[in-house]
């Protein structure tokens, strides 16, 4: 069943049909200010921390569902009869009432047809001003004079959102608002500059501050009192709950159309009034829209693909950079399953998404890996979820006249420097990749020399960041040598009671790979022969402990079980060690295709590969709360998103480009946009799980955007599918592709210059190359052209 369709040369999803089955979600905003919002304009709004300063009321996994949110509603005079531009909060008739929903890049539009009147209402966010425009039309499509009221509605939180949702002693009592010169400014007094405003391009003919009157005691966002009775009762306070709705009377003649922007922002009156005086001038609000354009296409124009596999192109071209970007920019915390109730970094999750997109954004994941080293202590493993304002020097600015209950806590160093026995052990091996690759995409190797703090005290080179790290994980080992599993390692839910975890040797292996790379090409040789020891250690120790037979063991537990064995009946095969034994190369070719022929029999479905087979059934906490997961669910057995990406490289690290797309497009979201009975979710985004076959909803897709499936997918379909990887001094082109394409053509830029990459496949292989052609003439490799010029680039596999 479909509900939509891409508009490729728009780069929208247009829903067509909005009563979907579960929210359908987008991000607005690129910079401090973030709107979270669905296909019926349900959501909320943040500036810098989902958290700490929340803008916008939202009540999560509530019924009805997604409330409240950003909306807009029209009453006709003369029949009373009342809507909203967007499907919801009035719930009316689809035969009666047409409602459509367009998700684009940093914009969402809703549009809605009734009685002869067209009404369309977008929401963005300008890329320099904190304030989400909402832009209306109404258009009078009768023949007849028509008279009609506008409404808007959202509701303002206490920003702290503990405050928000448990401390009504405090919040109903903390904020106040006013009206004044077409501007309502909402005050929070505990915060010396808990300001926000809602105004509009016109002068209201009445405003209501607080919620409960716009809304009415015993009335709900479907039917506020105020749009049945025709006006808002001019109501503010201090104290009690508060809302933002101007009410405006239009006359339209027909075939007249009128335009009014509202608009909701951080700060007080005299910024309202900036702001609202810059943005009456509807030129503009044009411009937010070109800028936004531009700042998007000159993200995609890093790169583009135009391959056999359509899915590929709309998600690569489009989709799967935006939502890496989206990841990059705010973290995992921000959505609608993670409501706020957590803030900051995620070390690991930050540090993989950072890795993934330095070609179109390297400021930012730069911004990132800093503030992830200062969050490494000197003993050389990192803060598992920190605040990066920790670790920031505090300046004038930064010191509060007095201590606020609703702002962003302070905290001792003692309390935010945990100890080893809550340390993730995969955490800071990520980091290691994150910054090679953030090297070989920028060139800057002077990178590693720049000094930064540790997290508990003391400073050190980027370098020698690196190597506290490697030498954790080296020392960190169990009975056997591998690699102490800790509090958990990427998978939270198999705590192997203390054991040793064999996905982080492998880990670890790579890592030290990465590391090698940079030290050679920096020319430091006592880092070269210690880690190449440690390496050929790691290497062997993985190969004589881990290795099944068939497939590589998970781990061993504290009592020294190895689970993921083929005596396990259940969890006897799991995709996180098989991956990553041959990702990071430390598994041989024999043992490599072995594990990912067990990978395919034991783990592949339709709709992607399992973590784990079979689904645990018994608790046991030797092995940890993964057996007390549902079999089907989340780690227990689901298709668990993020790390079927490191299917497809460790395919294509074994030439197995058929398997690679075949894995790719089994969990690809584009192919199943017409089966959204099944998967639910929306097909633009990579959720964080499906549903596996031991659960009755297996293919229902859940918890989209914010999940480091973007990241890797983006990653392994371009660097190892497509097989365009820069390098320290050259740009490498290694595909991996189904022997029936033929040819594909990549566009890249990197280090400023622009690569046309034709790819050829005359013998139908899967991995190989033949020659490479630049500019006409044959070379042994790429190497890096002058900034600003562009060069043609023919690949000939064979």
């Amino acid at each position: 069943m479909k509900y939509g369709y891409f508009d490729v040369d728009k780069r929208e999803y247009c829903i067509e049909r909005v009563d979907l089955p579960t929210s359908w979600t987008n991000y607005l905003g690129v910079k401090d200010l973030c709107v979270v919002v669905n296909h019926t304009a349900g959501g909320y709004a943040f500036y810098k921390s989902p958290e700490y300063h929340r803008m916008t009321r939202f009540r999560g996994n509530s019924v009805p569902m997604d409330r409240p949110g950003h909306y807009v509603y029209i009453r006709d005079e003369e029949s009373k009869d009342y809507w909203s531009v967007s499907w919801q909060p009035t719930n009316k008739p689809l035969d009666e009432y047409s409602y459509t929903c367009r998700h684009g890049m940093s914009y969402s539009v809703y549009e809605c047809e009734h009685d002869k009147i067209k009404a369309k209402q977008t929401l963005v966010v300008p890329i320099e001003d904190n304030v989400e425009l909402w832009d209306v039309t109404i258009k009078n499509e009768d023949d007849k004079v028509r008279e009609l009221s506008l409404f808007s509605y959202c509701e303002f939180s206490y920003h702290h959102i503990m405050i928000d949702n448990q401390n009504y002693q405090m919040s109903l009592y903390c904020a106040g608002s006013n009206y004044k010169d077409s501007v309502i400014e909402y005050d929070l007094f505990y915060e010396e500059f808990g300001y926000q405003y809602f105004t509009a391009n016109f002068e209201p003919d009445s405003y209501d501050c607080l919620r409960d009157k716009f809304l009415g005691l015993y009335h709900t966002e479907d039917n506020p009192v105020a749009v049945e009775r025709g006006y808002c009762s001019n109501s503010s306070e201090l104290g009690n709950n508060h809302c933002g709705s101007l009410h405006k009377k239009i006359i339209l003649q027909p075939g007249e159309e009128i335009r009014v922007i509202y608009m909701l922002g951080e700060g007080n009156r005299e910024e309202g009034q900036k702001i609202r005086e810059k943005y009456s001038d509807l030129k503009n609000v044009d411009a937010v829209y070109t800028d936004l354009r531009n700042y998007w296409d000159n993200k995609f124009k890093c790169l583009q693909i135009q391959t056999p596999n359509e899915g590929m192109n709309v998600l690569i071209n489009t989709w799967n950079l935006y939502q890496s970007e989206i990841n990059v920019m705010f973290s995992r915390f921000a959505s609608f399953i993670e409501v706020g109730g957590r803030t900051g970094l995620g070390f690991r999750d930050t540090a993989q998404d950072a890795m993934t997109i330095p070609h179109s954004n390297p400021e930012k994941c730069k911004e990132r890996i800093i503030q992830l080293l200062q969050g490494v202590v000197s003993e050389g493993y990192g803060l598992h979820l920190f605040q990066p304002e920790w670790f920031k020097k505090e300046s004038k600015e930064d010191k509060k006249p007095f201590k606020s209950p609703t702002v962003v806590p302070t905290a001792s160093k003692e309390s935010i420097v945990h100890g080893i026995e809550d340390a993730c052990s995969d955490d800071a091996l990520w980091l290691i990749a994150s910054i090679v690759e953030y090297i070989k995409e920028t060139g800057d190797k002077g990178f590693v020399d720049q000094i930064i703090t540790y997290a508990d005290g003391g400073e050190g080179t980027i370098y020698e960041h690196m190597e506290k790290i490697l030498d954790f994980s080296y020392k960190q080992v169990g009975s056997t040598g591998i690699c102490k599993g800790l509090r958990a390692d990427w998978n939270d839910c198999l705590n192997l009671g203390g054991g040793e975890s064999a996905m982080v040797s492998f880990l670890h292996y790579w890592a030290i790979d990465k590391f090698l790379q940079l030290s050679e090409v920096l020319g430091r040789q006592a880092e070269i022969d210690k880690y190449t020891k440690m390496s050929q250690e790691v290497k062997k120790v993985c190969n004589d402990v881990l290795w099944d037979g068939d497939w590589f063991i998970r781990g061993i537990t504290k009592e020294g079980v190895k689970i993921g064995t083929s005596k396990d009946i259940e969890g006897k095969v799991h995709l996180e060690s098989n991956t990553w034994a041959v990702l990071s190369g430390a598994a041989n070719d024999e043992k490599a295709t072995k594990a990912m022929d067990s990978v395919y029999e034991y783990l592949f479905t339709p709709y992607g590969i399992r973590l784990n087979a079979p689904s645990y059934t018994k608790p046991d906490d030797s092995i940890g709360f993964v057996t007390r997961v549902y079999p089907g669910l989340k780690e227990n057995g689901a298709i668990f998103s993020h790390p079927n990406p490191w299917a497809w490289a460790a395919e294509c690290m074994i030439g197995r480009g058929d398997r690679a797309v075949e894995f790719y497009n089994a969990l690809c979201p584009y192919y199943q946009n017409d089966k959204i009975e099944v998967r639910e979710a929306e097909p633009y985004s990579y959720c964080q799980f499906v549903v596996g076959p031991d659960h009755t909803a297996f293919g229902r897709a859940r918890h989209p955007f914010m999940t480091g499936t973007g990241g890797w997918a983006y990653f392994s379909a371009t660097r190892y599918i497509l097989g365009v990887r820069p390098d320290f001094d050259y740009l490498e082109i290694d595909p991996c592709i189904p022997s029936d394409w033929k040819e594909f053509d990549v566009t890249r830029v990197w280090r400023e210059a622009t690569y046309n990459i034709h790819v050829t496949n005359p013998n139908g292989v899967m991995k190989g190359v033949k020659k490479i052609i630049v500019d006409g003439k044959e070379v042994e490799q790429i190497n890096v052209q002058e900034p600003n010029t562009t060069h043609t680039v023919e690949i000939i596999m064979g």
